[in-house]
């Protein structure tokens, strides 16, 4: 990539020199370009490589500031080189004699062109190396044996608020300021890891704190041996990537993970374990150390699984797991998310296991409330419509709808509070009547009683007369009080139709209805008659 054109440039008073060279041949590809002139003032100094004086010797003082750039090549009487300045020696790139040699001269202006073309590659190289090493956000520095830097970059320059001339050159202390005798009684170890690296002339790979004008500095360094031509080793070169940042990040999540009330797992891509919090510690019985960089599957507690964790009592998967904890049950409840690089590439997953054990036992009190009558005991309304399918068959469920007779003239002559005790007594008798049966009180002095799975009707009037007969046997009557009875209205399904419950029941309210019509203190069931009947007579 550098420039193969060169342009020589003699200033001489003879033709013989412009001869010789032009008889001279380029190495390689190089183009060669002569020009002749007969002062330097004529001289384009942009515009010359290699410049060949073949005038009178004071000029010669006057080369290197002229022509800063360019090779010089003096051509000099033997008898005159005593009078050549030791600082106008030193500026040139060679002296031809005089009289000339044309073989010599060409044998050593060819050495001239190699000489331009190492020149070139040298500043070409260095550019490349600058460049590059200044285009790398990291830390770049190049050392010798003894510890001083020969070459840093922009971002090591910026690290250690230093400009250039202040760092190359200089050791370890002066460049980070720090003296030698806090160095050797700190914990920093550059010099120590550069000492591994010369020692073993092998890479390696290390963590480094250092002191900054920023603070504490925590540094991922990579070093390597340089050698020379022969083999020897001659220094290192450290690439150093700042994670100070990145640590103080780390830092904050491990305390945000720490500190979470929840239980976090945080896993690769391959389901193995990167991170546990101490309340997953807690919660599973685990350490960290010992589920990090393996699988934590968590399976259902099966008698012929063994099961992960030890203390699981229960497993709905990827929703929520109950375990044992502290003799009591402790509730889970799971999420996840997937962890996504910043190409959108899934990496791994973060589940949280929140404790919603105290939640479950609000909301299971809540329930429990909203679904209990709160006078007699009895399931509610809302339990029935909530908790029963909606659609039945005969394998389903079976109604009997009860209505307590005349039970508002008792309100109205003795008072609610007599009412009530009524109300909550008939609740007591249809619990113990019908243990394996929803008693349900659908409001006022209606009750339900629900029989699960496939009855026959016998047995509902059976059950129903049981009921009927029970209720009259314990509220008998006064004398000022008359007694007690009850109507029930039966509804089940036939055949193997299916039947809506809202529609189960509103034909278990007909047959109820016909019961009461037809004298109260019995049964009733539903018939499509009834049915029919209810049509024409409303």
């Amino acid at each position: 990539m550098f420039s193969r054109k060169v342009n020589v440039v003699s200033v001489s008073a003879s033709a013989q020199l412009p001869v010789i060279l032009a008889g001279a041949s380029a190495p390689g590809d190089l183009l060669v370009s002569f020009s002749s002139a007969d002062s330097l003032r004529k001289i384009d100094p942009l515009a010359c490589d290699l410049l060949i004086y073949d005038l009178a010797q004071p000029a010669a003082e006057l080369l290197p500031e002229l022509f800063p750039q360019a090779l010089l090549v003096l051509c000099q009487d033997a008898a005159e080189l005593p009078t050549l300045t030791e600082t106008a020696r030193e500026a040139l790139a060679d002296i031809w004699l005089k009289p000339f040699d044309g073989e010599l001269i060409r044998f050593r202006f060819r050495k001239l062109l190699d000489q331009l073309i190492l020149n070139r590659k040298y500043v070409l190289g260095r550019n490349y190396l600058d460049t590059m090493i200044n285009s790398v956000p990291d830390l770049i520095w190049f050392k010798r044996l003894d510890g001083i830097h020969v070459k840093v970059n922009d971002a090591f320059c910026a690290t250690v608020h230093k400009d250039r001339q202040d760092v190359e050159g200089y050791d370890h202390y002066h460049i980070w300021s720090i003296p030698k005798e806090v160095y050797e009684n700190s914990d920093y170890v550059c010099l120590d890891t550069d000492s591994v690296v010369i020692a073993s002339r092998q890479p390696g790979v290390f963590d480094e704190t250092v002191a900054g004008q920023q603070g504490m500095r925590q540094l991922k360094t990579y070093k390597s041996p340089i050698f020379d031509e022969r083999g020897e080793l001659i220094g290192t070169v450290g690439v150093a990537q700042d994670v100070t940042e990145f640590r103080n990040t780390d830092a904050k999540l491990e305390l945000i993970l720490r500190t979470m009330p929840f239980a976090v797992m945080v896993t690769d891509a391959d389901e193995q374990v990167i991170s546990v919090n101490p309340k997953f510690e807690e919660y599973f019985q685990v350490v960290q150390e010992e589920v990090v960089g393996h699988p934590y599957p968590i399976r259902e507690a099966y008698a012929d699984s063994a099961a992960n964790p030890p203390n699981l009592l229960y497993y709905e998967t990827d929703r929520e797991l109950g375990l044992s904890h502290n003799r009591s049950e402790l509730i889970l409840e799971i999420h996840k998310e997937p962890i996504y690089d910043f190409f959108a590439n899934f990496v791994g997953t973060l589940t949280i296991f929140r404790d919603v054990t105290m939640e479950r036992g609000f909301r299971d009190q809540l329930r429990k409330i909203a679904y209990t009558d709160q006078l007699t005991g009895l399931y509610t309304r809302r339990y029935l419509y909530e908790n029963i399918d909606p659609i039945t068959t005969a394998d389903g469920i079976s109604l009997l709808y009860i209505d307590l007779d005349n039970f508002k003239l008792i309100n109205d002559t003795f008072g609610h509070h007599v009412g009530d005790r009524i109300l909550k007594k008939t609740g007591k008798l249809l619990q113990m009547l019908c243990p394996d049966d929803i008693c349900v009180r659908m409001g006022g002095d209606e009750f339900l009683v629900a029989v699960p799975g496939k009855t026959s009707v016998n047995r509902l009037i059976d059950k129903a007369n049981s009921l009927i007969k029970t209720i009259r046997e314990h509220f008998p009557g006064t004398t000022s009080m008359q007694p007690l009875s009850i109507s029930i209205g039966i509804a089940t399904v036939s055949g193997d139709s299916k039947v809506q419950l809202e529609d189960l029941l509103r034909k278990s309210d007909i047959a109820l209805y016909r019961a009461k019509n037809r004298g109260k203190q019995q049964c009733v069931v539903y018939t499509l008659d009834l049915e029919n009947e209810s049509k024409s007579h409303p």
